[in-house]
């Protein structure tokens, strides 16, 4: 079955972008994206495609004779998988994009509205935001002079990007407070950590990202020696450092009985009593044989 043809996208201008079918071939996809890239999630979207055709353009910023890929990794893919020579675009032109950090802001505003980064990419992708938005805007950095309009300026936009994280929590589960946190673990990991971390199981794990970048970057290495290792040694951080101390780490059993004593220890008296009258015959029936009553 041939696949259909993606939404007519006659060169039509929208303000400063143009709508076009682009030739799959002159589309250049950057190094130093952040978002990896999925080809089961590709090969989905060239189902879909199949069924209803490209319903959303990808993003392009055009370059000299070619373009470059600002978003829409996964449907390019999708587009090579059906062997389509033109794909529909929104083309943004050259001379709109000043800088390439401007162009990187906007991928990472991009790749950040989206649901499926995992805890270390979303990271990444925070910290990398403040780095560029610092480079566009030093003011910012080093404080300045606070009076000058080029300083308020920096903070008006600054404000304006991390409202928007704080806006799209609904979608991204970002807020303040997450924007902060995750800079901070970011910042935290050692180069060496963040390498390995990529395409795991604790890449989506960010309890245990921030566990492991309260470390020394040697102690960082020995916790993923244990659980990246082909037979791993510990299931999380807190299971190697238990490990790394010399004594085994907890039983599941043992985990539970910790996690629920925690818990309990957090409620108010009215929460604990709560809890108590909930289990009272059990608690009573404790109390007669180890005889509690008797002392």
């Amino acid at each position: 079955m041939a696949a259909p043809r993606p939404h007519p996208a006659k060169a039509r201008t929208a303000g400063l972008r143009t709508f076009a079918d682009v030739p799959v071939r002159a589309i250049r996809v950057p190094d130093d994206r952040l978002r990896s890239f999925d080809p089961d999630w590709a090969a989905v979207l060239a189902e879909m495609f199949l069924d209803s055709g490209q319903q959303t353009p990808i993003d392009l910023l055009a370059e000299g004779k070619g373009f470059v890929l600002i978003s829409g990794l996964h449907r390019l893919e999708a587009a090579k998988l059906l062997r389509w020579s033109e794909i529909a675009a929104q083309i943004v032109p050259e001379d709109i994009f000043p800088s390439s950090d401007v162009l990187r802001r906007r991928e990472l505003l991009e790749n950040l509205a989206r649901k499926d980064l995992n805890a270390l990419e979303r990271c990444e992708g925070l910290a990398e935001l403040k780095a560029v938005h610092e480079l566009l805007y030093p003011e910012t950095r080093k404080g300045g002079d606070r009076k000058s309009r080029a300083f308020q300026e920096a903070q008006k936009n600054q404000t304006a990007i991390f409202a928007f994280c704080h806006h799209a929590a609904e979608t991204t589960g970002l807020s303040d407070r997450a924007v902060r946190l995750a800079i901070t673990i970011w910042q935290g990991l050692a180069p060496d950590s963040r390498a390995r971390l990529k395409g795991t199981p604790l890449a989506n794990k960010q309890s245990d990202l921030k566990a492991l970048s309260e470390l020394a970057a040697e102690t960082q290495s020995r916790v993923l020696d244990l659980i990246l290792a082909p037979v791993p040694k510990a299931m999380s951080v807190a299971d190697a450092l238990v490990v790394l101390a010399g004594r085994p780490p907890l039983s599941e059993a043992e985990k539970l009985f910790k996690s629920v004593s925690n818990s309990l220890s957090k409620l108010n008296s009215s929460g604990r009593a709560a809890v108590f009258r909930q289990h009272k015959t059990e608690i009573l029936d404790l109390a007669q044989r180890e005889g509690w009553f008797d002392a």
